[in-house]
C-alpha cells in the first residue's frame, strides 16, 4: 500500500517536472497578449517597441512567473530587424530603459475603471557580451501569461519587428485580434486612443488618414504576406469609425514562376504587363479569397 503511493506521487511529480520544462520553452517567434493590452494606450519609440515584443515572446503564456529574468540579445535583434550589430546594442539598451518609464492606460469601459503601469521594473546590461537580462512588472503580468480564460491574440514576432514606424506595429496588432475572420471594426476614437494620438493631432480626418492610416497600411503590405483594403464610415456627415478587411496575399506563391507566362495569359492589351499579384494588390476587394486562377479571368473579363 506504501509503495504504491510512493509511486503514485513519484508518476505525478515526474508529470509535473515535465509539464514544467515544456512551459520553459517558449515560442520565440510568436507573441501573445490579452486584447486588453493590444487596445490599451501607449506611445514608444520603435526600438522599445521591438525590445517588449522580444521579451514577450520569452514568456509562454501558460507560465506562473513572468517576473523572472528574460534574456535577450543584440545579435538576435539585429538579425531579426535588419539592423547592424553596433546599432544593436544601443537599441537593446535604449529600448529597454524606455520600457521602465513607458506608462500603459487600461480602459474598462464595463467597469469604469483606468489603470496605469509600466511594463519593465528592471534591466541588466552585459556591455562586453552583447546582451540584457530585464524583468516584467507584476502589474503586467496578468495580460501575457494565464490567457486561457480571457481573450488574447497570438502574433508572428519576425512580422511585426521589421516594421520601422511605431504605429504600423500598433496598427498590426489590432488588426491581427481578428486575424480569423479578416474583418476588423475600430470606432475613430478608439483608434486614435490605441495610438495615443490626441484630437489636437491631426484634428483633419484628411490628415489622420494621409499620415497615419495610410502610411501604416503601406508598410504592412510591404513587409508582410497581408493585403489590406479599408473605408470609412460616417455618422451623419462626419467619419466616426473605419472597417478593414484583411487577407494572406497566397498569390504571391501561386507558383507560376515564369512572369512572361503570366503576362501572355492575359489577352486585354492594356493589362498584358500586369501579373495576378499586381492586379490583386489594386482590387484588393474584389480579389479577397480569391485563387490564381480566378483572378487570371478577372483580368481576363475586366475590359
Amino acid at each position: 500500500m506504501y509503495y504504491s503511493k510512493s509511486l503514485h506521487h513519484y508518476r505525478k511529480t515526474l508529470h509535473l517536472m515535465a509539464k514544467s520544462k515544456a512551459l520553459a520553452e517558449p515560442n520565440t517567434d510568436l507573441v501573445t497578449q490579452s486584447n486588453a493590452l493590444i487596445e490599451s494606450s501607449y506611445r514608444m519609440s520603435i526600438p522599445a517597441k521591438r525590445v517588449m515584443l522580444m521579451l514577450l515572446g520569452e514568456i509562454h503564456p501558460g507560465q506562473k512567473d513572468v517576473t523572472i529574468k528574460l534574456r535577450i540579445q543584440a545579435a538576435d535583434y539585429a538579425a531579426r530587424t535588419g539592423t547592424n550589430i553596433k546599432r544593436s546594442y544601443s537599441d537593446i539598451k535604449s529600448g529597454c530603459r524606455e520600457l521602465m518609464r513607458t506608462i500603459i492606460t487600461m480602459r474598462n469601459q464595463s467597469a469604469k475603471t483606468t489603470e496605469e503601469c509600466v511594463v519593465v521594473s528592471r534591466m541588466k546590461y552585459h556591455d562586453n557580451d552583447g546582451w540584457l537580462e530585464a524583468t516584467f512588472t507584476q502589474w503586467i503580468a496578468p495580460h501575457i501569461h494565464h490567457l486561457k480564460n480571457i481573450g488574447y491574440t497570438t502574433i508572428e514576432i519576425n512580422q511585426a519587428i521589421k516594421f520601422r514606424r511605431f504605429h504600423t506595429v500598433r496598427f498590426f496588432e489590432l488588426l491581427m485580434q481578428r486575424q480569423k475572420t479578416g474583418e476588423k471594426f475600430i470606432t475613430l476614437e478608439d483608434l486614435r486612443r490605441s495610438l495615443q494620438i490626441e484630437k489636437n493631432q491631426y484634428p483633419r480626418f484628411t490628415d489622420f488618414r494621409r499620415f497615419v492610416i495610410e502610411p501604416s497600411i503601406k508598410e504592412i503590405e510591404k513587409k508582410s504576406d497581408w493585403m489590406i483594403s479599408w473605408e470609412p464610415i460616417k455618422k451623419g456627415r462626419k467619419i466616426t469609425s473605419l472597417t478593414f478587411i484583411f487577407s494572406k496575399n497566397e498569390i504571391s506563391d501561386i507558383g507560376l514562376k515564369n512572369l512572361s507566362l503570366q503576362r501572355s495569359i492575359i489577352n486585354s492589351p492594356q493589362k498584358k504587363m500586369m501579373t495576378p499579384e499586381e492586379y490583386a494588390s489594386l482590387h484588393p476587394r474584389k480579389t479577397y479569397g480569391k485563387t490564381t486562377k480566378e483572378v487570371i479571368d478577372m483580368m481576363k473579363n475586366d475590359d
